[in-house]
């Protein structure tokens, strides 16, 4: 079985692994503050310079001290910071002042022929966020040609350390209407680009722009627009311009149909091998099926004594190893044969039940008490939850599996082994094509938002219908053989029977000699306490007081101690303390981003928090 899951994680692994390539994923190590969303706004002026405004929202995710912008200037006349304001949390808005002593909302601009620096001081803490706006004035950014006027600029550099989310650059020409207006964006293949030549605007989105990435604006249009640009070069670029774009289209359209057709190949992939599985699992179980037995006629209510110990009766009920409920039963049962003598006790305020041991033990779980936990042979409930919390060692819980061991053995008679190993297997059976499934559904999203749609809906539905096949499918193997179907029957009529013992006059169906053989097995049903309660309804205190003299004192003994809640309660706390104890258009128009670059100019621009 551990083979078949190990292969199961393999493929499981393989398939993650090979989504992710396919999305085209880079793990990197990331900063403790993301931007969200980043708009850059440059109105293009008539003499062919530029303003401006970068605004961006940092969401911190530890201590900062405050933040800084990097306007790349290589490639054009120069440029100047006009303004700095910024807004923390909901505060209002606050115009940054320049000075050199680092105090909140002051900045430090450093500037040369290559860039221009922007540290802005303003104290973040964890959980803060803070939009920053930057205005800058850049000069020459447009050259008129002979044919055509070009703006060629990566107006996202590859400063950036964090990936930039909710990307939006929109570029307003001076002039409305400009029905020669054509631009192309490079950067992520995701990303689209929206030409409006009535407004003379172009708007470029995209959803994550990855660290150290450029997004680059190449736009074409008339001379006019830009008529008294004294930045001018005396020969043609229209035709050149073009071509390189529409060369950098086609490898941009080739890149998108080669990730197109490898999602489809994942995607079909993942159907094959969901159906292929789901073939080959369904012609296995065909050749192997489950053994048969006649199930006898159910039992409504049993009243007879069980034939097997209460650890063993609580195990075979649930198809479970014994719990902690079934110890208490067998302690019970311990003092019922007179092994231990079971009372009542106060340890300090706190109400207890002591144990002492009177001769030989048979129950293993007990002698390590015995001789480790108390002294003179005896030891109490509350001593037990206390060597609990200090069991580094984890020494109860190794106890308290030695001593479900022989139980569990006794209970492998009573199942038939080639029905529970189909069971298991059909159990990871049922995880590893339900993953499948899902890791299937979840790959249809690559091919767009119908198709995700289409296949989220599809494998829900084959999914649900998948899980109610198996479940009844499992339903059908017995874990038992005949022996313990039969065994099993009467201990589903016993627990029942105890259950409703409210309905039953227990002085009509046995003497209190009965019932005291009958109180460990409704502990090790966690019913012990009901049970008592009726028993004294119905045959009354004095009776109780003169033939239940083992387990008057305890559960009628007047120290408020419910004795079947305090045994499972206390030896449960037990344990638990001892567990925790260690598209691109080459026309020009409207369309998504092409890859590489167009040349232009602020390729080192960028930014970051210190």
């Amino acid at each position: 079985m551990l083979k078949r899951r190990g292969l199961w994680g393999l493929i499981l692994g393989l398939l993650v692994g090979l989504l992710f390539c396919v999305q085209g994923q880079s793990v990197r190590a990331s900063a403790d503050y993301t931007i969200s969303p980043y708009r850059v706004n440059v109105q293009v002026l008539k003499d062919g310079d530029a303003n401006v405004t970068q605004t961006m929202t940092y969401r911190f995710d530890d201590d900062y001290h405050g933040v800084f912008n990097v306007q790349d200037i290589r490639g054009i006349q120069g440029g100047k910071l006009t303004g700095v304001q910024y807004r923390v949390n909901d505060g209002g808005m606050v115009t940054g002042v320049p000075a050199t002593d680092g105090q909140n909302g002051s900045y430090e601009l450093t500037q040369n022929k290559q860039r221009l620096k922007v540290k802005l001081y303003q104290t973040v803490s964890d959980g803060d966020q803070m939009a920053v706006t930057y205005r800058f004035h850049l000069r020459g950014v447009v050259k008129n040609y002979r044919d055509t006027a070009e703006l060629n600029w990566k107006v996202i550099g590859t400063g950036w350390d964090v990936q930039l989310n909710h990307v939006k650059i929109t570029v307003q020409l001076p002039q409305t209407k400009v029905a020669k207006l054509q631009a192309w964006t490079h950067g992520p293949l995701s990303g689209h680009t929206q030409v409006d030549r009535q407004h003379g605007r172009v708007v470029m989105t995209v959803a994550q722009n990855p660290a150290e990435s450029f997004v680059e604006s190449h736009l074409l249009f008339p001379t006019t627009v830009t008529a008294t640009n004294p930045n001018k070069v005396a020969k043609d670029r229209l035709v050149a311009a073009q071509q390189q774009e529409a060369k950098l289209a086609r490898q941009a359209n080739q890149k998108r149909q080669q990730a197109r057709w490898l999602r489809w190949g994942f995607f079909l992939v993942l159907i094959a091998l969901l159906v292929g599985c789901g073939v080959r699992s369904w012609w296995w179980y065909h050749r192997h099926p489950a053994n048969k037995y006649a199930h006898p006629t159910p039992i409504n209510h049993a009243f007879d004594v069980p034939g097997v110990t209460p650890a063993l009766a609580q195990s075979l009920a649930d198809g479970m190893s014994p719990n902690t409920d079934a110890l208490a039963g067998e302690i019970l049962a311990a003092a019922a044969r007179k092994e231990i003598t079971l009372e009542p006790v106060k340890d300090g305020r706190k109400e207890t039940v002591k144990l002492t041991k009177n001769g030989e033990q048979t129950n293993t779980f007990l002698e390590k008490c015995f001789a480790q936990v108390g002294s003179d042979d005896s030891f109490t409930l509350q001593e037990l939850k206390t060597f609990g919390k200090h069991d580094e060692n984890d020494e109860l819980n190794k106890w308290f599996s030695e001593w479900q061991e022989p139980i569990d053995d006794a209970a492998d008679t009573y199942y038939d082994d080639k029905n529970l190993k189909l069971r298991e297997r059909l159990i990871g059976t049922r995880l590893g094509l339900s993953a499948l499934i899902i890791v299937t559904a979840a790959a249809s999203w690559l091919l767009g938002v119908t198709v995700g749609k289409v296949g989220t809906v599809v494998g829900l539905i084959v999914l649900i219908a998948f899980w109610i096949v198996v479940g009844r499918f499992y339903r059908r193997i017995d874990r038992n053989n005949a022996k313990g179907l039969d065994q099993v029957n009467e201990l589903t009529g016993f627990r029942r029977m105890l259950k409703d013992i409210g309905h039953f006059n227990t002085a009509e169906i046995g003497d209190l000699i009965l019932w005291e053989q009958i109180l460990p097995y409704a502990a090790a049903f966690g019913l012990a306490q009901q049970v008592a309660d009726k028993l004294a309804v119905d045959f009354g205190p004095e009776a109780l007081d003169t033939d239940l003299v083992v387990f008057y004192p305890l559960f009628y003994g007047g120290v408020g101690l419910p004795l079947g809640d305090a045994l499972s309660d206390s030896l449960s706390s037990a344990l638990q303390s001892a567990d925790t104890s260690s598209d691109s258009s080459i026309s020009g128009g409207s369309g998504g981003f092409s890859g590489g670059s167009s040349g232009g100019f602020g390729g080192g621009s960028g930014g970051g928090a210190f």
